[in-house]
């Protein structure tokens, strides 16, 4: 099946925009016609009533051409319209998916189309359809004059060679200046996100001098781009004012002559000028030409990755059976893997402690498991079936994620819980609470479950966002459950209230699977997995895991790769809470 662009979808409102181009550009030719036939009818007679019939004709096809040009610029801001309702949704959803190609992973999707729209809407993209009327205009003055064609051919011809020129040496100006424009942008972003850390710790004029390094080359490309677009603008100025002078001056030669009538002379000087105004404004606005083909080339690339992923079909509902057969991550720029051949298998009802030092690789598999970090080789099963294989919309249904970092959307609690979901039933998201037990917890907020936490949920505490995330991640059917370090920012009460969470939903089923250290948890999963260095050392039931890793191995035994933890490894806090939980479970 033929992949998804960006102009899909829109055939008869171009078909319209260019009807009616036809029209406008027909009736262009008043002004020449009304000229012509003033100096070779009204004036060699002298009739007033000639005049006024000329002149009524003329206004009403000057009514015309305004209906119709009004007209066409309306179907140009529908189409603007329409390519940003259209894409917007898919584009957003393909952001929020990760499923942005690798190329790509650097670009503004939502800024491109933004940049396609305003193209469409713009002078350029209407002097770009006036532009093939040229050779029209052109051959009506070759009919005039074969002379006065041949000054027009030359003229265009020269205009012509300056898009050209514009064109081929402002790519890759132009590319370059959109690329560190992104870059700096995106650091701008990340000084925000950390903008409390920044001042807190005196750090301000450090970063204000880090972007305006980084945003000097993007500054020093744009300055390159903008002197030639005023270069390049005012020579196809000076050209086509040059162009207009040759042909009047080449005219009045021929009327001397007597080889040419003085309205013809005035006629070609008009068609010259509307043969030769989309082209100079071509080349004035070839930077937004250049721009909008980027940024469609991108869109088109987006679009056929996100069409591949619309092509799959919806699998019967998910009974929670986990597989990771060979799971390995690369990271573009790494040599040594995150991860390297995960294997795992869990079944409904199992729940698993994934613990290791830090930098292990905790977090990466945490993230292969619900499909946010893409997998250089192997798989991650769903029943049986490759999560890649899953419609996104449908295996999403199924998985609660719980990341490191919880931010919540500026809304109710409810709102939250539900994940900005109008569909939801209020019964169950207290259902969530009651599990994740953090329904009390709400009732004591003003407002209850209808409390607004404000911007990334800055009117709770740490501990309160996290256990609200945690009932977000509880919320719905849920065959997985992976949670990263969900205790982190809890008291030992709401330690306890996790606890029982994930007791109550492997009971319901359900497949738990929880980055932590923290004893409480690891005494109430059934199975652990340690990870070092990406490799999986330990996998089995959580006790004996823990046992293991609190006792050094025999050396025959630490020279199988495969089930044996490092001896010689940094003494951490993660190991010695492991330990504590070994003795506690023992």
């Amino acid at each position: 099946m033929k992949s998804k662009t960006v102009f899909d979808g829109q055939r008869y409102v171009i078909t319209a925009i260019f009807v009616a181009s036809i029209f406008v550009n027909l009736l262009v030719l008043t002004a020449p016609l009304y000229m012509l036939q003033l100096f070779s009818r009204v004036i060699s007679s002298g009739s007033m009533s000639t005049l006024a019939a000329l002149s009524i004709g003329a206004a009403i096809a000057l009514v015309f051409f305004f209906i119709t040009e009004a007209i066409r610029q309306k179907l140009v801001g529908r189409l603007g319209t329409r390519l940003e309702a259209r894409l917007g949704p898919s584009i957003l959803t393909a952001m929020l998916s990760g499923r942005i190609p690798a190329q790509l992973r650097s670009s503004e999707p939502l800024r491109d189309l933004q940049e396609v729209r305003s193209f469409v809407t713009s002078p350029v993209f209407i002097a770009l359809l006036d532009a093939p009327w040229s050779v029209l205009f052109v051959g009506l003055i070759f009919l005039f004059n074969f002379w006065l064609g041949i000054v027009a051919v030359v003229g265009l011809s020269i205009l012509f060679a300056l898009g050209v020129i514009s064109e081929v040496t402002g790519r890759k100006p132009e590319k370059d200046a959109t690329e560190t424009a992104v870059k700096t942008n995106a650091n701008v972003a990340e000084m925000m996100q950390n903008a409390e850390v920044i001042h807190a710790m005196g750090k301000t004029n450090a970063h204000v001098e880090r972007w305006t390094l980084n945003s000097f080359s993007a500054l020093v490309f744009n300055t390159v781009v903008t002197d030639r677009v005023a270069l390049m603008g005012s020579l196809a100025k000076f050209v086509r004012m040059a162009l207009q002078i040759s042909i009047l001056a080449a005219g009045v030669i021929l009327v001397v002559r007597g080889e040419l009538s003085p309205g013809l002379m005035i006629a070609a000087s008009i068609l010259l000028g509307r043969a030769a105004a989309p082209i100079e404004q071509s080349i004035t606005g070839w930077r937004a030409l250049l721009k909008a083909r980027q940024a469609v080339q991108r869109l088109n690339t987006l679009l056929a990755a996100v069409h591949k992923e619309d092509e799959r079909m919806e699998l019967p509902e998910p009974s929670g059976r986990i597989e990771v057969d060979g799971a390995t991550v690369v990271l573009p720029g790494r040599q040594d893997p995150l991860l390297l051949d995960i294997n795992l298998k869990l079944e409904p009802g199992m729940s698993l402690g994934l613990i290791g030092p830090s930098g292990a690789g905790k977090t990466t598999l945490a993230r292969s498991l619900v499909g946010l970090q893409p997998l250089a080789r192997g798989y991650v099963r769903v029943d049986d079936a490759a999560l890649t294989d899953w419609p996104a919309e449908q295996i999403g249904q199924y998985m609660g994620f719980l990341p490191q970092r919880v931010e919540l959307f500026e809304g109710t609690v409810a709102e939250n819980i539900a994940l900005m979901d109008l569909n939801a039933k209020p019964s169950d998201i207290v259902a969530a609470a009651k599990l994740a037990e953090v329904h009390d917890l709400i009732l004591t907020l003003p407002g209850g479950y209808n409390s607004n936490v404000g911007p990334r949920g800055e009117f709770l505490s740490a501990g309160q966002r996290q256990r609200i995330g945690l009932a977000r991640a509880f919320f719905g059917n849920r065959r997985l459950i992976v949670l990263d370090e969900p205790n982190a920012n809890l008291d030992p009460e709401g330690e306890e209230a996790l606890a029982r969470a994930i007791e109550k939903s492997t009971a319901a089923g359900s497949v738990v699977v929880v980055v932590t250290h923290r004893l409480n948890v690891l005494r109430r999963v059934s199975h652990a997995v340690y990870l070092e260095q990406g490799r999986v050392r330990r996998f089995g039931p959580a006790k004996e895991v823990m046992n293991a890793v609190a006792q050094p191995l025999p050396q025959e035994q630490a020279e199988d790769p495969k089930i044996t933890v490092l001896q010689k490894r940094n003494a951490n806090d993660a190991t010695q809470d492991v330990q504590g939980a070994a003795g506690e479970v023992g």
